[in-house]
């Protein structure tokens, strides 16, 4: 399975679609240009919508600032991650953004 995987916030949402992360964890998210927002990540252990979580750890919600440019947020090295991840904006997107997730 590839290393480099793609998912979409579609135009006026606010949280991308399911990333598979089961043949490996989260390494970094390549963001195109956004409308200026926060990227929280969300988590799951399956692929029911409802049942995925902002991730938290010791400092409170992972949160990567990307102000309206573009940006790669690197995920802490032995930090790991559910199976399956989301992508949440703090605001809802004006156009359709593809973010770009590498899985190491």
């Amino acid at each position: 399975m590839s290393r480099v995987l793609y998912t979409t916030v579609v135009s006026g949402a606010t949280v991308s679609g399911n990333v598979d992360l089961r043949e490996g964890q989260l390494g970094a998210v390549y963001l195109p240009v956004v409308t200026s927002a926060d990227l929280y990540v969300r988590g799951c252990f399956d692929t029911t919508s409802a049942n995925f979580g902002r991730l938290f750890n010791e400092y409170g919600a992972v949160r990567f600032p990307t102000g309206a440019g573009s940006c790669m947020a690197l995920w802490p090295m032995g930090e790991l991650t559910p199976p399956y991840a989301r992508f949440e904006f703090s605001a809802a997107q004006t156009d359709t953004r593809t973010l770009t997730v590498l899985r190491y």
